[in-house]
């Protein structure tokens, strides 16, 4: 299982992945950094911008915990929901020496080397965040895919409609899936069945 605190582990953890890919890029102008959120128009900015754009229910697994109660009301399975979650990566940097494309291309191979996060990533981000301490993500017995996602020019191009002050950057969009969230309650046993009676109609 996993508790409420999965969406924002994952977030943290890809941001840490993607902060370890561009520290093995050469950065004359200036060390590279993540932050978290939407793009800005920021000339200081130097790294990547990590912004959470939609969260969706995963199609293949929508209904795979029903049903959760018995007919009485009574709660017997753990109430379980699978999200998959989109990130928008925007890069920036020295235009001249094509720094926003080193950036990217670095990400792209870190994150196809990894394309399951990484366990060991989970533990050192929730390790390292105050906010995350009682994240049980790294505990959770399945495991959180990245992949790049499917996004034509007419999509991208609304997508950043939205940031309508901020110029375009060299971008990718990234999918987390499946993140599992379940609420820390106890269902009740169901007692077996000890006597089977046949009736006659």
């Amino acid at each position: 299982m996993s508790n409420y605190l999965a969406l924002a582990t994952v977030t943290a953890t890809l941001g840490r992945m993607i902060g370890e890919a561009l520290e093995q890029i050469p950065h004359p102008s200036g060390i590279p950094r993540v932050r978290f959120g939407p793009p800005q128009a920021d000339p200081q900015h130097l790294g990547c911008s990590v912004f959470l754009y939609r969260v969706s229910v995963n199609p293949f697994r929508r209904n795979e915990d029903l049903p959760t109660r018995t007919a009485a009301g009574a709660l017997v399975e753990r109430p379980r929901a699978v999200l998959d979650a989109d990130y928008l990566l925007t890069f920036a940097g020295d235009e001249k020496t094509l720094e926003p494309q080193r950036f990217l291309g670095a990400v792209v191979s870190a994150l196809q080397m990894q394309p399951m996060i990484p366990r060991d990533a989970i533990k050192r981000t929730i390790a390292g965040l105050d906010f995350l301490r009682n994240s049980d993500l790294d505990q959770d017995a399945g495991h959180v895919r990245l992949a790049p996602g499917m996004i034509d020019h007419q999509s991208m191009a609304q997508l950043w409609n939205t940031f309508p002050q901020v110029p375009y950057n060299v971008s990718i969009v990234y999918t987390a899936s499946a993140i599992v969230i379940e609420p820390d309650v106890n269902p009740e046993l169901v007692p077996p069945v000890l006597d089977v009676q046949v009736r006659r109609a």
